[in-house]
């Protein structure tokens, strides 16, 4: 049998008016302040995608690949616990979870 399928996360985020304000090198260093989070969480591999001239929905999306719920959850955790959040200036609008095919692995567990 392959091992547990990789998880994907897709979190859908609006930036409020308020980060908006902020000059480019105050949003920069939120920026920074990020990625330093994200890299204490080496089980979680994040990809921030920029949506706010496409989309009217969200500004923002940011993809996740994890094995481990609980990595990708400690993440966010500490994300949230930081300014970006608790201005806010951001917040979630929606998250989308699925398994990278998971069929596959189920068929072989089965033996197909």
């Amino acid at each position: 049998m392959t091992d547990e399928p990789v998880t994907v996360a897709v979190v859908e985020l609006k930036v409020e008016p308020t980060y908006l304000q902020l000059s480019r090198e105050a949003r920069f260093e939120h920026w920074t302040r990020l990625q330093e989070i994200i890299r204490g969480h080496p089980g979680v591999e994040v990809v921030w995608h920029d949506a706010d001239a496409i989309s009217g929905d969200c500004s923002d999306f940011v993809i996740c690949r994890f094995r481990t719920l609980f990595d990708y959850h400690c993440m966010w955790e500490e994300i949230k616990d930081g300014p970006l959040f608790s201005t806010p200036y951001f917040h979630i609008t929606r998250v989308l979870i699925g398994m990278e095919n998971a069929f596959v692995a189920y068929d072989e567990a089965i033996g197909i």
